[in-house]
């Protein structure tokens, strides 16, 4: 049994290697998703990241397990619903993560961050606004204002104090670094 299982993941590598799709493995084979009407992809760039861009004012959502994303562009929205997604992007007047143990990393700023998965991580320059409602996520921004937490073992650690703070629920924090 163990042959037969490690010959069809050595023929799956081996068609993943030569361009094949293998459906449910790697690919674009149903699990990856940019993309309201506004959002674009631009395929998979070098490193397996696909390239989403999307205008000033486009929203953008990206769907998926296990997938990397490039966002391109300042972006008035981006919508995370997908679960162990590695997304790269600039500015965002607003962020929604409703998935699970994500990845998120903006150079530059963001407006709105609400998250109702659990844990995911969001790095940022700054953060104008924080609202979670999940367990287990991680924010972390030079600059916060304010936070409102609802879920359980979430932290948020900032450069500044964020005001107003508003925490229920328990083993949450709020700190300055």
């Amino acid at each position: 049994m163990r042959t037969r299982v490690k010959a069809v993941l050595a023929l799956a590598g081996v068609l993943m290697l030569a361009g094949c799709a293998v459906p449910g493995i790697g690919g674009s084979g149903g699990t990856s998703g940019s993309g309201s009407t506004d959002g674009t992809s631009e395929g998979t760039a070098r490193g397996g990241r696909e390239q989403v861009s999307c205008a000033g004012s486009a929203s953008v959502t990206l769907e998926g397990r296990d997938l990397r994303y490039d966002v391109v562009g300042d972006c008035a929205e981006v919508i995370v619903r997908g679960d162990d997604l590695d997304v790269r992007m600039a500015a965002s007047t607003a962020l929604s993560i409703e998935g699970r143990d994500n990845d998120v990393e903006s150079s530059a700023e963001l407006g709105a961050v609400e998250i109702k998965g659990d844990e995911n991580d969001v790095e940022a320059r700054t953060i104008a606004s924080i609202s979670i409602a999940g367990d287990g996520n991680d924010l972390e921004a030079d600059t916060v204002g304010s936070v409102e937490i609802a879920g359980n073992d979430n932290g948020v650690e900032a450069g500044n104090d964020p005001q107003p703070v508003r925490v229920s629920g328990n083993g949450n924090t709020v700190e300055r670094r």
